[in-house]
């Protein structure tokens, strides 16, 4: 198609979304966000507002124009597109740059002027518009351009209405899948990542087609790539997020610098750049979000990157770091705990509630820096930091076990969290949010070091409703054959144990005991440590201990990774273990 078609073409279709935007805006209601949003009222040249039956008139115009010229140019050209007819000349690109599929060959300066008039669209119904008319046009780039230019629109107006059934997005779907063996790493990171932002899974499962691909090129990933690939798939919750962060962690390790003294920037990173602060966060959000451990010597190395670089990170990043770091079990360091301390305490402005929130539970995790760090920050902070009222359920559920977990029970933001569950229905919190506040009252009751002088009290409802999610945690109970081979050697030692007994109040629940002695004996596998640590007991597991202690039971702590040693070695080493632990600790 000759340059000047397409410039007047262009022009057809432009009037056509304009048109099509205003008329959309006359017929939503004063009320409708999306619709305004979407389809602002404009005026015409006299500058008068036209009316809906100018509007409809003039849209219906633009459409017999433009379509009248794309069958007069396209007659005796343009084949039938078949999805399934293979590239023509060998390969994605013919001689002269030109890009030929389908029986078309397009130039590159067609291609080029293409993408100048996606990037000029303002709203996705002007890009729609243009999937619909030059589609089969498009060569990988345009494609890819078009799904990005509708993600990026689409987060300041609003996605198009009936989005899910146009048949111009179906359209756009079609030519996707028709040049899928031409597209680079950057093309479908940004396809996908446009897809996570529209909140959109194609039909037939075309994202599960780009992430095969994208297994195909994982040598060519740069870092932006990476965490928009990754970021994408976490968000849209697509099965083939696992095997895509599986896939990408050799990658990951291969394409992060080697010193950790390059400072990271704020700025994303371009193609073949390096690691931005916001590819560490969202590395780090993916992998935790999915539940898949990157690797200890990843974690070790991206902690590195965050001690030298924090003052770059935002807040956001920050706290989506330090929570990350919680959900792997991977102690960071104390350096590494003391930096999102101090950046919570610096940069509190900076931070949205619910990223206070996950950075109290966070560092709660690891008990805070050295000693008492964590619960000096409580301690000394006032409670209008934590903007209580502007957090939902969740996040004052966070705060308040945070707290309570390293011990704060007189600090001012203590009291204040609590009382803010005064101001909150109980339907407003999920079982999780239960469980936790549960827990921290628990925590209060156990651990106060002056209960006389902790004028703390919890809603009704927490003791109430919480107890079901606490007691239904204490009785999921799954005797694994590491507490069954301990409750042997504990019967050759001469004792009778009893498995997966409770506490006198029904609480708490302990792998083995001794009833008549009060001796409870925990069989502690690798999540009760860190994953980098593994004779560093978790702060969860610290807790437990001191629950039991306080209700009178002696606590023997039997590692995995001591047990890993004596069962190799037989029967009667297992039985002098056990023996030598009880009588230790009786």
């Amino acid at each position: 198609m000759p340059l000047r078609a397409l410039s007047f073409e262009r022009s057809s279709v432009r009037e056509l979304a304009r048109c099509r935007a205003v008329f959309a805006s006359t017929r939503s209601t004063a009320s409708s966000v999306d619709a305004d949003a979407e389809a602002p009222v404009t005026s015409d040249a006299r500058g008068v507002k036209p009316n809906a039956s100018e509007i409809l008139e003039k849209a219906r115009a633009a459409r017999r124009t433009r379509d009248a010229r794309v069958t007069a140019s396209a007659r005796g050209r343009r084949q039938p597109f078949d999805v399934d007819r293979p590239l023509r000349g060998g390969g994605a690109w013919g001689s002269g740059g030109a890009f030929a599929y389908g029986g078309e060959r397009v130039s590159a300066r067609t291609s080029a002027e293409l993408n100048r008039e996606i990037m000029d669209a303002q709203y996705p119904e002007e890009i729609l518009e243009h999937v619909r008319v030059r589609s089969h046009l498009y060569n990988r780039v345009n494609c890819a351009t078009a799904w990005h230019r509708l993600g990026r629109t689409s987060r300041v107006n609003g996605r198009p209405r009936g989005w899910t059934s146009d048949e111009r997005v179906a359209e756009l779907e079609a030519t996707t899948r028709r040049l899928m063996s031409t597209f680079a790493v950057q093309n479908l990171t940004n396809i996908a990542w446009a897809c996570a932002v529209l909140k959109y899974k194609p039909r037939d499962d075309l994202l599960g087609s780009i992430a095969a691909r994208m297994g195909e090129m994982v040598a060519e990933f740069y870092p932006q790539a990476l965490s928009n690939a990754l970021w994408a798939y976490t968000v849209l919750k697509h099965p083939r997020a696992f095997a895509l962060a599986e896939a990408l962690k050799p990658a990951i390790l291969a394409t992060l610098p080697e010193n950790p003294d390059d400072e990271l920037k704020q700025a994303e990173s371009a193609k073949d750049g390096v690691f931005s602060t916001q590819t560490v966060s969202n590395v780090l959000w993916t992998y935790a979000t999915l539940g898949v451990h990157p690797g200890v010597e990843l974690l070790d190395r991206l902690a590195a990157f965050i001690l030298k670089s924090a003052g770059s990170f935002k807040a956001q990043e920050l706290s989506n770091s330090c929570w990350s770091y919680a959900r792997f079990g991977h102690y960071p360091g104390d350096e590494v705990l003391q930096t999102f301390e101090r950046c919570l305490l610096e940069r509190r402005e900076e931070y949205t509630t619910q990223a206070l929130a996950n950075t109290s539970v966070g560092l709660s995790y690891f008990g805070g820096s050295g000693e008492g760090g964590l619960r000096k920050l409580f301690d000394d902070i006032p409670p209008s930091w934590f903007r209580l009222r502007e957090g939902n359920s969740q996040d004052i559920s966070n705060i308040v076990w945070a707290i309570a977990s390293v011990g704060a029970f007189e600090s001012q933001v203590y009291k204040a969290a609590v009382r803010e569950l005064f101001r909150r229905d109980v339907t407003d919190f999920q079982d999780e949010g239960l469980k936790a506040l549960f827990h921290a009252r628990l925590m209060q009751h156990d651990f106060a070091p002056d209960k006389d002088e902790v004028d703390v009290v919890y809603p009704d409802w927490v003791a109430d409703k919480g107890l079901k999610p606490w007691l239904e945690q204490a009785e999921d109970t799954r005797v694994s054959t590491f507490q069954q081979n301990v409750t042997d050697a504990v019967k050759r030692a001469g004792y009778e144990p009893t498995m997966e007994a409770l506490t006198e109040d029904g609480l708490l629940s302990m792998d083995i005991c001794l009833n008549d002695k009060k001796l409870a004996i925990e069989c502690d596998g690798p999540t009760h440590f860190y994953s980098n640590a593994p004779e560093k007991m978790t702060q969860k597991t610290l807790i437990r201990n001191r629950h039991l202690e306080v209700r009178g039971w002696k606590v023997i702590m039997i590692p995995y990774y001591e047990w890993r040693e004596v069962y190799v070695a037989g029967d009667l080493e297992t039985k002098a273990y056990v023996t030598k632990k009880i009588r230790e600790t009786l």
